[in-house]
């Protein structure tokens, strides 16, 4: 599903209408989903919701990953083995949020803890 907000920007002279549309474009499973549309956190135990919610909101309005890149608190790392081509930004504790980028748009965005089996 993509989302389309109408933004008014506001200069000196008049008041702009543009269009803004989201990054994420897919998501891994319902359970992250509905976090990031409804705040729903109860299979997300020990969870910083805040910054999770934080992170959510970055990777919906970059369009580059080198847009996140400089931000070292966000953790972003490439993963290997059988989450090759993802890449994770570290929530805090066990929990990261996985997503595979592709010409600006974040697919397969996850909230786990991919270190349980």
């Amino acid at each position: 599903m993509i989302i389309k907000f109408i933004v008014l920007k506001k200069n000196a002279c008049h008041t702009t209408p543009f269009v803004l549309y989201t990054m994420i474009r897919s998501w891994a499973n319902s359970r992250s989903r509905r976090f990031y549309e409804q705040g729903k956190t109860s299979k997300f135990g020990g969870m910083d919701t805040d910054a999770a919610e934080d992170l959510l909101a970055i990777l919906d309005a970059v369009e580059s990953l080198k847009d996140i890149s400089p931000l070292k608190s966000v953790g972003l790392h490439k993963l290997s083995g059988n989450r090759a081509g993802q890449w994770a930004m570290t929530i805090n504790g066990p929990w990261r949020i996985c997503f595979r980028f592709k010409d600006g748009d974040a697919f397969d965005v996850e909230i786990t803890d991919y270190h349980r089996g």
